[in-house]
Parts: structure tokens; sequence; C-alpha cells
């Protein structure tokens, strides 16, 4: 892919809180500011950053929806999103990447690739 999405699918209220609570269970360190019910309000309505959003899918879209094949997508759109922000001083750019090394630590097989192999990141983007 080498264009950015403007609109990717975005799960109804249901799915987004699915994948909310097992993010929470899983990636404790990614979702320690989360007040859920705003959260979830702030993902479905688009509230957030579009960024920041497919971030969050990237990390979490897995728990909703077995086909993974989406969750790179999400991960290069944020990627290219964050890139283009012009307002980098913003917590959600921080917070973002925070879920974007969870999607990579997800799909990355540590008995193939190692950190000083340089594949860890390169694999994802």
């Amino acid at each position: 892919m080498s264009e950015i999405q403007n609109e990717l699918p975005i799960p109804n209220r249901e799915d987004i809180e699915k994948m909310a609570f097992k993010l929470a269970q899983i990636h404790l360190s990614a979702m320690i500011p989360v007040q859920f019910p705003d959260f979830i309000d702030n993902i479905y309505n688009r509230v957030y950053p579009k960024y920041f959003i497919y971030a969050v899918l990237s990390a979490g879209i897995k728990y909703i929806n077995n086909d993974r094949s989406t969750e790179p997508i999400y991960a290069k759109n944020s990627l290219g999103l964050i890139k283009n922000e012009k307002d980098s001083s913003s917590p959600f750019i921080l917070w973002a990447c925070m879920f974007l090394i969870t999607y990579t630590a997800d799909v990355h097989d540590g008995k193939i690739n190692s950190f000083s192999q340089g594949n860890f990141i390169s694999h994802t983007f």
C-alpha cells in the first residue's frame, strides 16, 4: 500500500468495547490512560485523531475479527498519518505509537527475527 487511505472502516460500538476490554487484559501499559466509556465513544464517533484510531485498531482488531489481514493496513495508515501530522506535540501521537509498538510486537516472531538483525520494525512498515 503506497497511499494513505482517508477512511478505513471502524467497527461497531459493541466490537470496539470487546476490543478495548481485551486490550486492557493483554496490553495494560497501552491502556492505562483509558476511561472506557469515553474511549469507546471517541473511537466509534471518530473524535480521536484518525492516526490514533487506526493505531488502536491495528493492535486490537484481531480480538474482534479473525481476519488479521487488516492489521497492517491500519498500522501503515496510522504511521503515514503520524508522519504527516503538523502538531507533533499531541499526546495522542505518543499513545498511538504505543499501540503501533504493541501491534509490531504481536506480529513479530522472536524465533525467526531478532532486534539485533534490524527486522523488528522493517517487516511491519
